[in-house]
């Protein structure tokens, strides 16, 4: 180390250099390594039950009020509202990491090809997988868990 004039100035070569390459490479190799570009179906069908039953809080209201004024045309034009928000759930970026009981879902999320009605447009879930059941939801995760599924 050297004293320069804003400080110390920090001057590597050789082989600490080379290691700290290695190093950086090593992350970057883990990275794509543990990075999943394909999401199982089963995975995504989940993924829309969760955020369904989630976004259907919006729209029930508006049943529960047609049903409580005895409106037909009301609570029709609800349960059409729900239909959509229910199969127009898109996942225009969908990765994963980890596996078995630490599987971490990154989802970009889009209804009727705009942002959801609730929670924000980008989130991170956490599954389980199991022989008997499949993949089972567990819970909203952190984004930390996703990008570090090898902490747990």
């Amino acid at each position: 180390m050297r004293r320069g004039r804003d400080g110390y100035a920090i001057k590597l070569a050789g082989k600490p250099a080379i290691a700290i390459l290695i190093v950086i490479a090593a992350i970057l190799t883990w990275r794509l390594v543990v990075t999943h570009d394909t999401v199982p179906d089963e995975v995504q069908d989940r993924l829309r039950e969760v955020l369904g039953a989630e976004y259907a809080g919006v729209v029930l209201p508006d049943i529960e009020a047609g049903v409580a004024q005895r409106d037909s045309a009301k609570v029709n034009e609800g349960a059409k509202r729900l239909k959509s928000v229910m199969e127009n759930i898109t996942f225009p970026s969908l990765k994963s990491r980890g596996g078995g009981d630490h599987y971490y879902v990154r989802a970009e999320i889009l209804v009727n090809d705009r942002p959801p009605p609730k929670g924000k447009s980008v989130r991170y879930f956490q599954f389980s997988h199991s022989m008997l059941l499949g993949y089972v939801y567990s819970q909203e995760a952190l984004a930390v868990e996703y990008y570090l599924p090898f902490m747990d």
